[in-house]
């Protein structure tokens, strides 16, 4: 008896660090709506799943392109949520024919706007069909479904724009807090713009400090100094805190 109570007790469930603290922990995953339902893989471009931050929904993205997009709206400040494959979009086109349309990503800000993205690289539209789309939406069916409806290309959202969103998702899931005010006060003490490296040795901890700098920049309380906006952040570039008006 003694042996299998000792079994039984072996056997028991233990409490997981996030569980003993009260943290919200997913077993499971689960798709998040959508209009239209993907293939997992294609021939032409790879499919692509992920989970929305801090969340057990996924979602399925049909390009790299595309997911980088969303990534890229999950680092935004005032952003409440990102949905993809939105549809179907009904609309009539110029030349009176009733089509449909998916956007592939639905945007609603903490405003309360909602805006429909349609993701495509430049070299994907040469015809000029997606802006056909897009334009016939705008004059007969947007306000039914969203306040706007735009184009995302590369050249909207940089690789730059793609690496810093990365990087700011990466350091929220390692905030911790009293670094982030040590790191802001240390920046603020700085008269002029001072290099990233420099910043982070000056604070002690390398790892606690670029983890710091990257969520101050991405609460909006720090900057990359720079003129060119399509300019990757690098440890040898310029930092300063931001000005509050």
């Amino acid at each position: 008896m003694a042996s299998c109570r000792r079994s039984t007790e072996a056997r028991k469930y233990k409490q997981s660090i996030e569980e003993v603290y009260g943290l919200t922990v997913y077993r499971d995953v689960v798709a998040s709506p959508a209009g239209r339902r993907v293939a997992k893989k294609s021939r032409s471009s790879c499919r692509i799943l992920m989970c929305a931050p801090g969340t057990n929904v996924y979602l399925v993205f049909e390009s790299l392109f595309e997911r980088d997009c969303a990534v890229v709206f999950w680092a935004m400040q005032g952003v409440r949520s990102v949905e993809a494959q939105f549809g179907p979009i009904k609309y009539t086109d110029r030349c009176g024919i009733e089509r449909e349309h998916w956007a592939d990503l639905k945007v609603v800000y903490d405003n309360g706007e909602v805006v429909l993205y349609c993701v495509r690289p430049v070299n994907k539209d040469k015809r000029g069909l997606l802006k056909a789309a897009v334009e016939d939406i705008r004059n007969h069916a947007l306000k039914y479904y969203a306040h706007r409806i735009e184009i995302l290309t590369e050249k909207v959202v940089t690789k730059a724009e793609i690496y810093r969103a990365r990087e700011i998702l990466s350091a929220r899931r390692l905030k911790n807090s009293p670094d982030c005010v040590r790191m802001l006060e240390l920046l603020k003490t700085k008269t002029k713009p001072v290099r990233a490296f420099e910043l982070v040795q000056e604070f002690g901890n390398e790892g606690n400090g670029w983890i710091a700098l990257w969520n101050l920049m991405g609460d909006g309380l720090a900057e990359h100094v720079t003129d060119d906006k399509a300019l990757t952040f690098e440890p040898v570039s310029f930092v300063r805190a931001r000005k509050v008006n």
